[in-house]
Parts: C-alpha cells; sequence; structure tokens
C-alpha cells in the first residue's frame, strides 16, 4: 500500500514568537519522496498546502520525522498522502494546531488614579494624587501586566519644574530619564522624588519570558483595549509653603534689604536695630501708654511664595527680652502678605529679642518645617545656651536723650548764659555718646563716655547743642531745639577812663568820679570808698536799676574809690 502519515503536535499544539513561522511535526512512513495534503480548517479560502517530504540523507529506515510548514495560526488537518500509491491518514494525528504566543503587554491600572479638571496644571492624563515636597510618598503607580514574566520594561521620566511656564509641553522639559524596571509579578513603580513639579511617566517598551526583544508600547493617556491600557500618567508633587519674616519700618520701609531666598534656612539671624525716640519705649506697667506707641513700632509680615494655596497657616517662636520663648500660631492667612500681631507681653520692652519662622501649613495640607521640633524652645540667649538659629535679631534701642543738669546754669529756662559758664548736660541712654554742637556757627562733634558732657562758654556768641546719637548705633540720634543758648559777656564797669587817676581836693571842694558801664542794661552796682591805706572800708553804695551806661560820683572826702560789684541784664562779677 502506500505511505502512511500522522502529526506528532503535543496535545496543546504548537506555540510559535509572533513573526516567527511554524513548522508542524509530521512522522511519515513509505516510499520517499512522499506528496502531503493539508489545509486550514475553517479558511474562507479552503486553500489546500502540498509538501513534499523527502528522505533525509543516511536515513534507512522506511519512516521518518519531517515537518510541514504552518500559514499562520489556527488548527490544521492532513488531507492525503501519497508516494507512487496512494496512502492513508492516521485518524488519531489528523489534526494539529498552531499558536501564536501573545507579546507582552504593560500599562497603568487608573483604579487609584484621577483629573482634576480645576488644577491650573492640569493635562487631561491620569494623575497619582499630589504629593507635598518633602513629604514622604506613600503611593504608587499600579501597573497592569501580560505575557509571561519575569517582565522588564522601560519607562522615561519628563520633569517639569515649578516655576516653568511651559509645564506639560514636551519640548519644554527640564529633565528627561529613562529607567528600567524589573518585574516578577503585578507590581507598582515608585514616583520620582522629591524636586517639586510636574513629572510624566511613560511606559516605552516592555519583554517578558519569551519575547527577549523589547516590544515598543504605543503612548497612550486613554485605553484602547483591554490590555492595551493607559501607558502615559503623571505625577505633580507641590512646592512646600515657603514664607520668611520681613520688618518693615511704619511708613513701610524695609529694614532688612539684604537678599535672600525664602525659605532658606540661615543658621545666623538677621540683626535688626530700630531706634525708638525718647518717650516711645513702655514704661513699666504701663500698658495704655504702649497701646498708642505701636505706631512707632516695626510692622512685621510673613510673606509668602506665591506657588503656596491659602489660607495659610504659621507657627512662629518669639524669645522675648527675657524669659522663656513662645510659640505664637498664625491661622487664616488669606494671602501672600500678612502683617503679624504679636503679644503686647512678647515684644514690650526696650532691648533684644529674636523672631523665626518654625512652621508653615498651606490649604492644601503641605508644610515646610524650617526648624528641628527638637530644637523648638531651645537657645533662649538669657539661658546662655546656643545662638538662636535663623529668623530675625531685632533690638529695640530707646533713642539717647540730653537735659540740662540741675545745677548748671544751661538749666536757665532763659537761655541766657554767661561767659565763664560751664555748660553741663546729662546724658542718657547708652553709655558711649557722639555729641554734635555749634559755638558761634562753628559745628563741632566729639566722643563722650560719661553721663555729663560740659562745656566752658568762654567767649560771647550762640551755643547749640543740636544732636547725640549712640555710638554703638549711630543711626539713633535724638535732635533737639530747645538747647540754644545766647553767651553773653561779663558786664564791665570804667572808673574815670579805666585809668588811675590820683586828685588832691581841697578842704570844702567837691570832685566828680565818673563810672562807664558796659553790658545791658539795667544796671546794678556797688562802689565803695577806702581809707587811703585801703584798710578799711569808709562807705559803700548800691546803685541798682540804671538804665544808662554812665554814672557820676561826687566825693568830698578822701579816699580810694573803686566798684566791688556790678550786673548787667543777663551776668555779674563776681559770679555769685
Amino acid at each position: 500500500g502506500g505511505p502512511r502519515v500522522g502529526f506528532q503536535c503535543p496535545d496543546n499544539g504548537i506555540h510559535v514568537l509572533d513573526g516567527e513561522q511554524a513548522q508542524m511535526p509530521i512522522n511519515v512512513a513509505g516510499e520517499f519522496p512522499v506528496e502531503v495534503q493539508y489545509h486550514k480548517v475553517g479558511d474562507a479560502s479552503d486553500h489546500v498546502h502540498t509538501a513534499t517530504i523527502r528522505r533525509k540523507p543516511q536515513q534507512q529506515s522506511s519512516s521518518q520525522l519531517a515537518s510541514v510548514i504552518a500559514y499562520g495560526p489556527g488548527e490544521y488537518e492532513l488531507l492525503a498522502a501519497s508516494d507512487i500509491c496512494a496512502g492513508t491518514i492516521d485518524a488519531q494525528r489528523a489534526r494539529c494546531s498552531v499558536h501564536v504566543e501573545a507579546k507582552p503587554s504593560a500599562w497603568f491600572v487608573t483604579d487609584s488614579l484621577r483629573r482634576d479638571s480645576n488644577d491650573a496644571h492640569d493635562t487631561g492624563i491620569w494623575r497619582l494624587h499630589e504629593s507635598c515636597e518633602g513629604a514622604a510618598l506613600h503611593s504608587a503607580f499600579e501597573l497592569g501586566l501580560s505575557g509571561s514574566g519575569p517582565w522588564k520594561i522601560d519607562y522615561r521620566v519628563d520633569y517639569w519644574a515649578t516655576g516653568n511656564a511651559r509645564s506639560g509641553v514636551p519640548s519644554f522639559t527640564d529633565r528627561t530619564i529613562t529607567h528600567s524596571l524589573v518585574v516578577l509579578q503585578t507590581s507598582t513603580l515608585k514616583p520620582e522624588c522629591c524636586e517639586p513639579g510636574l513629572y510624566r511617566y511613560t511606559l516605552l517598551s516592555v519583554r517578558d519570558e519569551r519575547y527577549q526583544k523589547p516590544q515598543m508600547l504605543l503612548a497612550a493617556h486613554e485605553a484602547v483595549a483591554a490590555e492595551a491600557g493607559v501607558t502615559v500618567v503623571e505625577h505633580l508633587i507641590t512646592k512646600s509653603p515657603l514664607a520668611e519674616l520681613r520688618a518693615y519700618s511704619p511708613d513701610g520701609t524695609p529694614l532688612d534689604t539684604s537678599s535672600s531666598s525664602r525659605g532658606s534656612f540661615r543658621r545666623q539671624p538677621r540683626s535688626i536695630k530700630h531706634c525708638l525716640a525718647p518717650g516711645q519705649s513702655k514704661s513699666d506697667g504701663d500698658a495704655q501708654t504702649w497701646a498708642k506707641l505701636h505706631k512707632y513700632l516695626p510692622v512685621f509680615r510673613i510673606e509668602f511664595e506665591p506657588s503656596g494655596k491659602a489660607p495659610f497657616q504659621a507657627w512662629v517662636e518669639v524669645f522675648p527680652a527675657s524669659g522663656p520663648s513662645e510659640v505664637v500660631h498664625l491661622e487664616d492667612i488669606a494671602g501672600y502678605s500678612q502683617p503679624i500681631t504679636l503679644p503686647d507681653h512678647v515684644a514690650s520692652q526696650i532691648g533684644r529679642y529674636h523672631m523665626r519662622l518654625v512652621r508653615t501649613r498651606d490649604a492644601r495640607g503641605c508644610e515646610h518645617q524650617f526648624v528641628d521640633p527638637s530644637e523648638v524652645g531651645l537657645g533662649r540667649a538669657d539661658h546662655g545656651s546656643a545662638a538662636i538659629a535663623g529668623g530675625i535679631e531685632i533690638e529695640y534701642i530707646e533713642a539717647p536723650n540730653a537735659r540740662p543738669a540741675s545745677a548748671s546754669p544751661a538749666a536757665n529756662p532763659s537761655r541766657n548764659v554767661c561767659v565763664g559758664d560751664v555748660l553741663a548736660f546729662e546724658l542718657r541712654g547708652l553709655n558711649s555718646w557722639n555729641v554734635d554742637y555749634s559755638y558761634n556757627s562753628a559745628r563741632r562733634s566729639t566722643s563722650v563716655t560719661k553721663r555729663l558732657f560740659r562745656r566752658i562758654a568762654d567767649v560771647p556768641g550762640n551755643f547749640t547743642l543740636e544732636r547725640v546719637c549712640h555710638r554703638a548705633a549711630n543711626e539713633c540720634c535724638s535732635e533737639f531745639d530747645d538747647l540754644s543758648y545766647a553767651v553773653h559777656d561779663i558786664p564791665r564797669v570804667l572808673v574815670s577812663g579805666g585809668k588811675d587817676v590820683y586828685q588832691d581836693i581841697l578842704e570844702g571842694d567837691m570832685v566828680d568820679i565818673r563810672l562807664d558801664l558796659v553790658g545791658a542794661p539795667p544796671f546794678t552796682f556797688t562802689w565803695q570808698r577806702r581809707s587811703i591805706d585801703g584798710a578799711k572800708v569808709l562807705e559803700s553804695h548800691t546803685v541798682k536799676d540804671l538804665d544808662v551806661f554812665s554814672y557820676t560820683i561826687s566825693a568830698a572826702s578822701e579816699g580810694t574809690f573803686e566798684v566791688t560789684f556790678v550786673q548787667d541784664r543777663y551776668c555779674q562779677y563776681p559770679k555769685a
């Protein structure tokens, strides 16, 4: 009889990779060559394929194992076999199935993802719930997988920084990195950490145990089939609410003009000295007066970067001039800049105190920790421990003052003094001053370390104490408009034109002695007649309220005539 043929296929058929040509094993017994006819079951064209099986070299047996080509996946059936004679088909092995292994695939499962149409950064792509800068990431992208594991996935991460105006536009990324991930079973992809900005994750290719060559994945942010799902997702990391403390003078001028980066942690605090005019500091227990004087104090503001979302909260630690620190909680900060209202007992005294940001939080719940929680309450200056780190160090300095010393001619309310007077002023404030004054339009400055400032009025003219400044804070000064003095010369009397005159008097005659007065009337003076030897005062007379500049004494007795006291409107000689 003729040949006998039958497939030698495994029970589950032949499995090949996509693109590979399958060879179906067939057992042939007969006289070679043997012609075999077969077709694909269910093929609409009903095409019959023919294969000629030839004897293998050095094959002596009448049967051998050969193969025929499968033209695509499906079930094939043997139809006929013949050599010289028609043969038979093994009915038990007449059919063979060919299967193409599915290509591996990977996609993002969107069950835990969302879209936020209210987000200004929204690109319409599925997103993981946004995270806060610096916060631990507790979520990840869940991956869907098909194929035969383990899988190796290549993916790309595109990053746009927070300040990038073209966020989400592919050609304007700030950074692009490609990664590989090996997955044994259903797995997750951990998001990048921790710079704030938009991260886009694109699955590029996948390979598995069967397909060692990477299988490219279609970039899609919508699922197009059950196993051709979303391959592009995003994650937004929100910038933490950065802020800084600023100090302004009451007129809005910044007291700290140094450049800074908000949120940067400076180990040394910014030092600000603020000068309060005399009387602007709080006297002990005088809260009412202090409340009225708030308008003279610096205005402290907390200023947020616009990347955060209002309303904000802030925790500010304040170290008073004395005593323990206190943390002030500021709530419902509606804008990006807001004044800080501190309790009166926190900042109510002349002296130095410190203020620093501890923590901020925005409406998203994102926080920025400026100070390690373990350090809060430490570093108080009055306890002699480590310097307070970061923030603002402000010192209220009361401007120096100068008042005439009570026993000094400078205390004369009329502000008229005399040549030879010592003008003395009591200085108040820190124990070192710069004093500016003018004398007859000549401006002078001197350093003083004692609390009493003295100057001798040595020539007639005008003396003005203009300004006193603290040497330690030279911009903290007081200017005066009520410490200007007229310095007057000492009044004088010229007897007989200022010459020594010796004149004999006959008995019964009289001699006129002329006195010329120099000064500002009215004058008061005392003249005396002494014995010729000067040992005895024979007579003494005081002339008061003389409005003219000369006076005549008519003398009929011998003696020495002299003026012992003279006083004009401002001065006298000798001094009292």
